[in-house]
């Protein structure tokens, strides 16, 4: 994991160079490993820097102001918050304009935009990625759609449209899941007026190639990114290989819920830690929706009984106070691990003030300022204890939790064992060693729902040396051994690559044009 997407300390760096309606905003990012422990981590960016906050009636206006290039432009939308010399508005497919303060000309009261409809939503993303190239389906507030890499052989259609279904259905479940939680725990939401808009991307090829443009290449790179939720454009990205589990999604989709049915507000300075403690509170069930924060999670307590207790590197006043744990390549891991394990035990053991430290962050403007002091007092004035000392309960209480806990059951992993999911496959690589040659046997599947897919195994030892395995036509589902081949090393990584089997770039490597890896020398 490198380089975490970062924000800069003031909003001037941020508008150099695009107009104030394109700029990439703050993401929720989840990194796809974090060592070698199989954690799906998310971070949430926010604004750093704040000059301040006006208070705004929130009306819908019409704003004229000049863009960078020194052009008029004219918006209609409802202000959402101001702070940092810039103005947050509000447009009415649901996404959020940042435009400078000094920029701004004119504004004209008018009546609040209609909220842009679920099925104009579905036009407009067909508009932008073409019919050919998108499929799409709609399941009451949400627009659920996935980004062809090629187009469909007729015969794929309906394994589309089935998966779309089934990815549909799986978010309206979360939001019913989100709904029961903020009931049970007395929790204050309005139903969601926007679209919530799910882009698939069915290669990790195109996912990355978007990523890369909607985050300015800042940050992690987009091959080290799973998924991600943008506030700003309140969409919710995901690799197709995430969907086969639909961790990535369900962690999202949480992110999604909270600021789309004013649980929190987008650009608000939200702790971190809160905003990734509820989301991974919800993680853990694969594509069966029946988490929720109050239960331990599978994962989490994996990672925490073989390491002996929490993550030592850092205290909960560290976490409460510090979002850029969250953000550093040393540190992300254990942070989030900490922010479960807090969200967890304030949830469990505190019923009555967790409601109101929520209340108390709902009331947090977009673009405002909060100091670290403010933060520790307030966290210490509603839980009457500070993060430290709450700390302290948690290793009986997560002891306590353990012995009514029924973990599911996992398959045995030889050791060495290289497993991944990527790229639209399942590969498993393992290598016995002399100590000096290994023997690498592998096995893959084909992961897509909907087509028939080609793909290239490499596995590159620590010496440099490569084997590369071609298997031209998988269908569906289907699963190979890969013959066993010899490389020079005692350690090696894995790579898979994929293309539909009618592409050109399968053409390519059925002619032997096979991708080159760098190799050490």
């Amino acid at each position: 994991m490198t380089n975490l997407f970062i924000i800069p300390a003031t909003l001037s760096a941020a508008f150099r160079s695009l107009s104030p309606l394109e700029k990439p905003g703050p993401v929720m990012l989840i990194s796809r490993n974090v060592g070698s422990l199989p954690l799906r981590i998310a971070f949430a960016v926010v604004f750093c820097g704040v000059l301040g906050l006006v208070a705004k009636p929130a009306l819908a206006d019409t704003f004229e102001y000049v863009d960078e290039q020194g052009k008029g432009q004219k918006v209609e939308a409802r202000f959402y918050g101001e702070g940092q010399g810039a103005i947050a508005l509000e447009l009415a497919d649901g996404s959020l304009s940042i435009i400078p303060q000094g920029a701004l000309k004119k504004r004209t009261p008018g009546d609040d935009p209609t909220p842009m409809t679920s099925k104009d939503m579905l036009t407009r993303l067909e508009g932008e990625f073409g019919k050919e190239l998108f499929r799409g389906r709609v399941e009451k507030q949400y627009v659920v759609g996935v980004v062809l890499t090629a187009p469909l052989p007729k015969t794929s259609e309906r394994r589309v449209a089935a998966n779309l279904l089934k990815a549909a259905r799986y978010m309206s479940g979360i939001e019913n899941m989100f709904q029961r939680f903020c009931k049970s725990m007395k929790i204050e939401r309005e139903d969601p007026k926007f679209p919530l808009v799910v882009l698939i991307f069915e290669t990790d090829d195109d996912f990355n190639e978007y990523t890369t443009k909607h985050t300015g290449g800042q940050g992690l790179s987009a091959e080290n990114i799973a998924g991600f939720y943008s506030p700003r454009s309140n969409y919710l990205y995901v690799r197709m290989s995430e969907c086969y589990s639909f961790a990535t999604p369900l962690h999202e989709a949480i992110h999604q819920q909270c600021f789309n049915t004013r649980v929190l507000s987008r650009l608000a300075p939200l702790p971190v830690w809160f905003s990734e403690g509820i989301a991974t509170g919800f993680e853990g069930n694969g594509d069966r929706v029946q988490s929720d924060p109050l239960k331990l999670n599978a994962a989490y307590v994996k990672i925490i009984t073989r390491s002996g207790g929490l993550p030592r590197q850092m205290s909960w006043d560290d976490v409460v106070t510090t979002d850029q744990v969250f953000r550093g390549d040393i540190f992300a891991g254990s942070a989030y691990v900490h922010a479960w394990s807090m969200h967890w035990l304030l949830v469990s053991k505190f019923r009555k003030q967790y409601p109101e430290y929520l209340r108390y962050l709902s009331t947090l403007e977009p673009l405002a300022e909060e100091s670290t002091r403010v933060r520790s007092a307030k966290f210490e004035e509603i839980f009457g204890a500070t993060p430290n000392s709450i700390q302290e309960e948690f290793g009986p209480a997560f002891q306590a939790a353990l012995k009514r806990f029924n973990p599911p059951q996992e398959s045995e992993e030889r050791p060495g064992t290289i497993s991944r999911i990527t790229n639209l496959a399942g590969v498993d690589a393992y290598a016995e060693s002399d100590g000096f040659n290994m023997k690498v046997q592998a096995q893959l599947r084909n992961l897509s729902p909907i087509r028939e897919m080609a793909f290239v195994v490499t596995v590159v030892s620590d010496s440099g040396n490569v084997a590369q395995w071609f298997l031209p036509d998988m269908k569906i589902n289907e699963f190979q051994l890969l013959q066993p081949k010899l490389v020079r090393g005692r350690g090696f990584n894995v790579m898979v690559q994929s293309t539909p089997s009618d592409s050109e770039t399968a053409a390519s490597w059925r002619r032997g044009q096979l991708p080159v890896v760098g190799i050490r020398r």
